[in-house]
């Protein structure tokens, strides 16, 4: 009998966790874990760093700071967030055998895990209520908030914020040494965690300190610094402290001198409005006609899913009619009040109204200027709610039967409240994401020269896709070279990343050799050491831009589609992108973006038509005297000078004075 009793209160949380996992991380991969949470740009982007932990933890890379993409800029980890506190757990599943992807969602799957335990237990010290405190733990690990954040990884791991609000809150009402340490480094492994989760942990327990001076004034808290040896330990504490986050914060700190602060205005359009908090993702189930409320209303809207669910808001709607009640004893109203102004101030501190802030006083502590998402506050913030809601109820049950029968729902409550639909959530097929690496790497090992130190993924053709789609598919196609070179150990130049230096973003956009050469240029790369790799398979010897000066003594020109040979001088449209392949083999782009092409139905005409380079567009070079050369067109034929229309056609046998064309390399 006694020990049914001990195990009957954690039977609800236990059956609470496996719910949770089940119905939001397991849900979203799906039961044969096929599909990846989040968009193929920052979810692949966390995998790739966590696997470049992985990796300089087993020993097989020396620098973790230098990743290898982004070549040569160095600190490149330090541009975005660096998962290195939980970089042991992918680890594990690493060593005993799964593949990258596959890691990564079970990755997820601990951290939704250990967010719902210690959350639990904190609220279960705290307020010695194992169903509330479970309820609770539902709604910091599983909420809708979550969901609405799954393509964000980096801010799963907060399984540190609740332990470090309970053991501040010790430390406040019992000032013990030990409970200050615990603080203190908890806050200091937070940072390792995330970045920003460690500010914005720093964030609440800043208002948690003046609520509870403005509500207890309990001055005799700084009696305790009167002793030489207890303020002794709390100076070594901070300075340990301090000792461990250098290495971590050093980096941060060189790219914020080198790359500049970060104005207050790029992050007002991501501060809270009040209606954020009532915007849940459009997987949810039951609360969709809020999410039509918000939805497209504002700037950056798909990501302010701030909506915690119903629950913990009940509790805080009903929070002053338990204040009014004399039921409730003095010291636990007192405390209500305390969470509640605590409550009151991160939440006023971190509201955009109509475009004016307070935030503007948090962004000039140092540190919280380098944070862009802030409304990711809620990961933080969500304690207070919870922590209310638990109370709420708690002394709401203890005084009223009915609500006592009520709180036994909540556990299917929560479930209910924040159930979502999984086809609705931001994911992606596993499988054809790791088919696309694969297909770039084939690529790569296929071209890939030894004699070259690093690789540039520039695409000969363009992207095949709308407008409003071309920025995402980028980022998709530098994730997945930089994803595929990791696998074959070769350093990129590719790269996505949180902040981008110098002219890097040129070449990200425009992934060519004037872009390449001018990132070098900047960054103070060897362009020499930089081997170019082409979507088509082909090996590229060299991409050259030249002029051609044809028999008749005039240069090349490509009007629009046309071309024509009657210029005197080579400016832009006379310029031309030679890119040379193996065997002798090239392909020309003209400045419209078009490709020469031998137009087999016309007689063999050349022109600039053409959006893609394929055989038509593929000509064979012949090394000729002085600088001169000869094209051979897919037809067989020479391309040739018409004198009397002045375009050139594919219509020779042999190389006479009309088929040889003057190369110039143009710098």
């Amino acid at each position: 009998m006694s020990l049914y009793k001990k195990i009957l209160p954690f039977l609800i949380p236990l059956l609470l966790l496996f719910a949770g996992l089940y119905f939001v991380p397991v849900n979203i991969f799906d039961t044969d874990f096929s599909k990846m949470p989040g968009d193929l740009g920052d979810t692949r982007f966390n995998n790739y760093i966590l696997e470049h932990g992985h990796k300089f933890l087993s020993g097989k890379i020396d620098k973790y700071w230098d990743a290898p993409f982004m070549y040569p800029y160095k600190n490149v980890i330090a541009l975005s967030d660096n998962l290195l506190g939980t970089v042991p757990i992918y680890s594990f599943f690493r060593i005993i055998g799964l593949d990258r992807e596959t890691s990564f969602q079970w990755w997820i799957l601990v951290l939704f895990a250990l967010n719902f335990i210690c959350c639990f237990w904190a609220l279960n010290k705290w307020s010695q209520n194992a169903l509330l405190s479970a309820v609770g733990a539902y709604v910091f690990a599983f909420s809708l908030y979550n969901v609405g954040q799954i393509g964000h990884a980096q801010i799963f791991p907060k399984f540190m914020v609740p332990l470090i609000f309970y053991w501040c809150w010790k430390y406040l009402t019992e000032n013990k040494i030990k409970y200050f340490f615990l603080t203190v480094f908890g806050i200091v492994f937070q940072f390792y965690c995330g970045i920003y989760l460690g500010f914005l942990s720093i964030y609440i327990l800043m208002f948690l300190f003046i609520a509870y001076f403005i509500i207890y004034r309990d001055y005799t808290f700084f009696n305790q610094f009167k002793k030489i040896k207890n303020t002794g330990y709390h100076l070594v504490i901070l300075v340990i402290a301090i000792l461990l986050l250098m290495p971590l914060m050093k980096p941060y700190i060189d790219v914020a001198h080198t790359l500049g602060m970060r104005k207050f205005e790029n992050t007002v359009s991501s501060i809270p409005r009040l209606q954020s908090y009532f915007f849940p993702p459009y997987a949810t189930v039951f609360w969709m006609f809020l999410y039509e409320q918000s939805a497209y209303g504002f700037e950056l809207w798909w990501d302010h899913y701030l909506f915690i669910g119903a629950l913990p808001l009940i509790g805080i709607i009903i929070t002053p009619f338990v204040l009014q009640s004399t039921k409730i004893d003095s010291q636990k109203r007192r405390f209500i009040t305390f969470m509640l102004l605590g409550l009151f101030l991160s939440f006023i501190f971190c509201l955009n109204i109509g475009g004016y802030t307070l935030w503007r006083v948090i962004f000039e502590i140092p540190g919280f200027s380098s944070m862009r998402a802030i409304n990711r506050i809620i990961n933080t913030e969500v304690m207070y709610f919870i922590i209310t809601f638990v109370f709420v109820f708690k002394e709401l049950s203890q005084s009223n039967k009915i609500v006592k029968w009520i709180v036994f729902s909540f556990p299917v409550l929560v479930i209910l409240d924040n159930l979502i639909d999984a086809n609705k959530t931001q994911r992606f097929d596993k499988m054809e994401s790791q088919r696309k690496i694969e297909e770039i790497r084939k690529n790569i090992s296929t071209q890939y020269d030894k004699k070259y130190a690093v690789i540039a993924y520039m695409p000969i053709n363009p992207l095949e896709v709308k407008a409003e789609d071309w920025h995402g598919k980028v980022i998709q196609e530098h994730l997945t070279v930089m994803l595929a070179a990791q696998d074959l150990n070769i350093p990129c130049v590719n790269a996505y990343t949180g902040s981008y230096p110098g002219n890097y973003m040129a070449f990200f956009d425009h992934r060519d050799d004037i872009t390449l050469k001018d990132w070098c240029s900047f960054s103070g790369g060897n362009i020499g050491q930089i081997q170019p790799i082409n979507e088509i398979g082909k090996k590229e010897k060299s991409r050259t831009h030249i002029s051609l000066r044809a028999s008749n003594n005039k240069y090349i020109c490509a009007e629009e589609s046309t071309i024509i040979v009657n210029r005197d001088k080579p400016a832009g449209w006379e310029t031309f992108l030679l890119i040379r392949f193996e065997n002798n083999q090239a392909t020309f782009k003209a400045h419209t973006g078009k490709f020469f092409c031998c137009e087999l139905y016309k007689n063999g005409e050349i022109n600039a038509s053409k959006e893609r380079s394929a055989d038509w567009e593929t000509f064979e070079i012949t090394e000729l005297d002085s600088n001169y050369v000869a094209f051979k067109a897919v037809n067989g034929k020479f391309l040739s000078l018409d004198k009397k229309s002045e375009q050139i056609f594919a219509t020779a046998d042999f190389v006479g004075k009309n088929e040889k064309f003057k190369l110039i390399n143009v710098k």
